[in-house]
């Protein structure tokens, strides 16, 4: 039973990976993770069917480690989306006088959905409190005609935003550049920011602002396309976890 439960599992996170790159297109490498995983829970399940049939005796230190090892590292990814998604879906401060919505990808010189849904977030808070000013942040990446933040204020106007309130940031290429270039362009670490991104990013854009410096800072999280969210927490699990070790969080 455990052979085919394994075999099952992998199938699944091989099917999952060629569903997902057809889906969004083959745009980030940690895609791979689901394709890599396959094979292990495929090849783990046939091991396990070899040992089962030929009555292999594993040593019970191996098996003790291996069952040791598998119980912390499901230990700390459990843990750590459990901080990720709890932040997720914190209220932001009212009140900003900045909010910065982190770029993701665009699609020629369209936004994509997750990108939308940050947007979409922000379209509510800015119409909520009309004094604060936005950053839409992003540089231009591969398959993307015009830069994210070029994208993102044409969205953000063409809802009725007026034009003097959405600034851009053209030249960041991750979360972190995204946040320091926004800093120079508001001036002041006291001043009062909400970052704006998807839930599951929520977590990590929050801490690498406080990291440099930012002194007021909440998050408002937008929702994610549903069948992008194993990769996406998953993904983001593993960015917390480096970003904890490097002291970059």
């Amino acid at each position: 039973m455990a052979a085919v439960i394994l075999s099952l599992l992998g199938f699944a996170s091989t099917l999952y990976f060629f569903v997902y790159i057809l889906w969004t297109g083959n745009n980030n490498m940690f895609t791979y993770f689901w394709l890599v995983l396959g094979i292990l829970l495929a090849g783990a399940g046939i091991l396990k069917h070899i040992i089962s049939k030929r009555q292999i005796t594993i040593p019970k230190t191996l098996l003790a480690v291996f069952y040791s090892v598998t119980i912390i590292v499901c230990l700390v990814l459990f843990v750590t989306e459990f901080i990720i998604i709890t932040n997720g879906f914190k209220k932001p401060e009212p009140g900003a006088d900045y909010i910065i919505v982190l770029g993701a990808r665009v699609n020629g010189t369209k936004v994509s959905r997750n990108l939308k849904y940050r947007l979409d977030a922000a379209l509510g808070y800015i119409k909520d409190n009309p004094l604060c000013k936005v950053i839409v942040s992003g540089g231009q990446g591969k398959g993307e005609h015009i830069t994210e933040g070029q994208a993102m204020r044409d969205y953000l106007i063409n809802k009725g935003i007026e034009p003097e309130r959405v600034i851009k940031e053209e030249i960041s290429v991750n979360t972190g550049e995204n946040l320091k270039y926004s800093m120079d362009i508001i001036g002041n670490k006291s001043a009062k920011v909400v970052i704006v991104s998807n839930n599951f990013h929520i977590y990590r854009a929050v801490k690498i602002a406080e990291k440099q410096g930012y002194k007021n800072v909440s998050g408002a999280g937008a929702k994610t396309v549903a069948f992008t969210l194993p990769n996406c927490y998953l993904r983001e699990a593993f960015a917390v976890i480096k970003y904890k070790i490097c002291g970059q969080i």
